[in-house]
C-alpha cells in the first residue's frame, strides 16, 4: 500500500482506512467515524474551579442546573461587545428530537435562536470561527428579568460549556460507558468529594443510580455499559464534604438509536 507525505496508508492519491483493505477497526473508533448506523458517540465535559457543598451538576455556575419545562426560544449573548464569533447550539426540540443551529454573536446585544428549545446539551465556538470569545456567553430564557435562567454558558477564552448534564433525545438510550472525576483535594477524612449520578426518567421520578466518595480522582470503566433510559434527564453531580475545592468531570458513552 502506498503512503502519503504524511505516512497515512493511501491507494490512488485517496486517504484509506483500514476497513477498505477489509481489515477490522475497533468498535469504538468505527461509532466515532459515524460508520455504524444508528450509533454516535456522546463526550460530556464538566468543570467548575469553586464547587462547594450543595451537590450540583459540575457546570459554569456554582448553583443547581434548572431545566426548561416547556420548549422557548433562547437568547445568546456575550459579555463583550467586540464579540463576533459563531456559535452553535446542540439540543432537542419540544418532541425531544435533536435540534441544532448556529448563530453569530452580536456583542452584548441579545441574538435570538431561531428555533425554540426543550433542552440544551451544549453550546461550542463553531469551527467556521477565528477566535475565541474574549467575553463570557450564556444562553438564556426570553422571560427576562427576574425569571432569567442560564441554560449554557462559555467562559471566557474556553471555546465551548463544560456542563456535565445531558438530555437522551426521543427514540434513542444513552449507554454509559465511562467516568472520570478530578478533585484539588488531596483525600483525607475531611476534604473529600461526593459523587451521584441523578437520572430524571419522562415520567418525573428520580434516580441516583450511583454515589461514591472520593479524594483527587475517581473512576468507573464499565464492562458493561449501562443504560440510561428514553427521554431521561442525567446530571453527573459533585459536592465537596466541606470548603470548596475545583472539580471536573469527564462522561464518556454511545447514544444509539432504539431501532438498531
Amino acid at each position: 500500500m502506498a503512503q502519503s507525505p504524511n505516512g497515512i496508508p493511501s491507494t490512488n492519491n485517496s486517504v484509506n482506512s483500514v476497513t477498505r483493505k477489509g481489515k477490522n477497526e475497533p468498535f469504538e473508533l468505527q461509532v466515532a467515524r459515524g460508520q455504524i448506523y444508528g450509533h454516535s458517540n456522546v463526550n460530556i465535559f464538566g468543570y467548575n474551579a469553586a464547587i462547594g457543598t450543595n451537590q450540583y451538576a459540575v457546570w459554569e455556575n456554582v448553583a443547581a442546573y434548572v431545566f426548561p419545562t416547556v420548549a422557548q426560544v433562547m437568547n445568546l449573548v456575550s459579555s463583550n461587545n467586540a464579540d463576533t464569533a459563531a456559535i452553535t447550539i446542540v439540543g432537542l426540540d419540544a418532541n425531544r428530537n435533536l435540534l441544532s443551529e448556529t448563530l453569530t454573536l452580536n456583542g452584548t446585544t441579545v441574538v435570538p435562536t431561531v428555533n425554540s428549545y426543550l433542552r440544551i446539551n451544549s453550546i461550542y465556538v463553531s469551527t467556521g470561527s477565528a477566535t475565541n470569545p474574549a467575553g463570557t456567553v450564556t444562553l438564556k430564557n426570553t422571560n427576562g428579568t427576574p425569571n432569567t435562567i442560564t441554560y449554557a454558558q462559555i467562559n471566557a477564552g474556553v471555546g465551548r460549556s463544560q456542563m456535565s448534564v445531558y438530555s437522551v433525545p426521543n427514540g434513542c438510550t444513552f449507554y454509559l460507558t465511562r467516568i472520570d472525576a478530578f478533585s484539588s483535594f488531596n483525600g483525607n477524612n475531611a476534604n473529600f468529594i461526593n459523587y451521584r449520578n441523578q437520572n430524571t426518567l419522562a415520567s418525573g421520578v428520580v434516580q441516583y443510580v450511583a454515589q461514591a466518595a472520593f479524594g483527587p480522582s475517581y473512576r468507573i470503566q464499565r464492562d458493561v455499559p449501562l443504560p440510561m433510559g428514553l427521554n431521561a434527564d442525567i446530571q453527573f453531580q459533585l459536592s465537596t464534604s466541606a470548603s470548596t475545592a475545583a472539580v471536573g468531570i469527564f462522561v464518556e458513552g454511545y447514544l444509539i438509536s432504539n431501532g438498531n
